[in-house]
């Protein structure tokens, strides 16, 4: 599997269009656990990030918000910005070291990426043409859309220490592999060093040198991770609990509550409602004034 799947599959990523046409005035998004894509058309749109200095917008650009970065969004002149504006969900949380490894925020103008101003013409269209199924195909070209801007920031580099450098150094690609494929088999320090043909101790510095976090941090997050996608197919809390490598219901519940702040039931009762409410209406996303 190469880098960039492998990073789609562990986000397990959803996108909602909720907002369409000139956007004039001020847009505040800060919701947590959410990453947002915004598609400037034509306008001026000035962007404010947190203590950063407002940037201006003049030309067709993405703007592309993974980590529930605060910011504001600002119509500058008379006619407004026309623009497109989703939310992205990762169904794996935003406690996610694939995400964690991805740039806060990333500021790309249409022509600087092969054919993402293609995607952004049929989105338009279809927004416009206002046909059965339009919200479904919009949100699905959003999600392409996704797929490209990851696309970029992986061939460019933009991420030199993390998850996408793991997966760029031959030994740890093997190790990651591993826990992936055998999260209810023997994921031990000592096993883990062993697939990597290094000494414990280095390989335990090599490790946290590149992911930032420990072997057994690691693991515990992909087994989470892992478990909140099978929490949302409805798969039995006995099953789940062996298939991610806890040997009881217990243990799952306790290393699920430390990582997540809830039990697994909670967090199913939380995500699915989520669900179902953005489902419903996605507008109230957006403060738009």
């Amino acid at each position: 599997m190469d880098r960039l799947s492998y990073i789609l599959d562990q986000l397990n990523v959803n996108a909602g269009v909720f907002f369409r046409g000139q956007l004039c005035g001020l847009a505040s998004f800060e919701e947590e656990g959410t990453g947002y894509i915004h598609v400037l058309r034509s306008g001026v749109l000035d962007i404010m990030e947190g203590n950063r200095e407002k940037t201006t917008l003049t030309e067709p650009t993405m703007i592309f918000s993974v980590r529930s970065q605060p910011h504001q969004l600002f119509g500058a002149n008379r006619e407004g910005a026309e623009m497109i504006c989703a939310s992205i969900k990762f169904q794996t949380g935003s406690r996610n070291p694939v995400l964690e490894a991805l740039p806060a925020s990333v500021v790309l103008p249409l022509s600087s990426v092969l054919g993402l101003g293609s995607f952004v013409d049929v989105l338009f269209s279809e927004a416009e043409a206002a046909q059965e199924g339009r919200d479904a195909i919009m949100n699905r070209l959003v999600e392409v859309m996704f797929v490209n801007v990851l696309r970029h920031i992986v061939s460019e580099g933009e991420t030199p220490r993390g998850m996408l450098s793991a997966l760029a150094d031959r030994q740890l690609s093997k190790v990651l592999n591993r826990i992936d494929s055998n999260l209810n088999g023997d994921l031990s320090v000592e096993k883990l060093a062993e697939v990597a043909m290094m000494s414990r101790s280095t390989f335990i510095q090599h490790f946290k040198n590149v992911l930032g976090l420990a072997p057994g941090e690691y693991v515990q997050n992909a087994r989470i991770s892992a478990a909140k996608k099978l929490i949302l197919k409805d798969k039995p809390m006995s099953i789940i609990c062996f298939e991610v490598g806890y040997e009881d219901a217990s243990g799952f519940s306790r290393a699920f509550k430390k990582n997540t702040g809830m039990t697994p039931r909670e967090w199913k009762k939380l995500n699915l409602t989520a669900e179902e409410a953005e489902n419903a209406t996605v507008e109230d996303n957006a403060n738009v004034a």
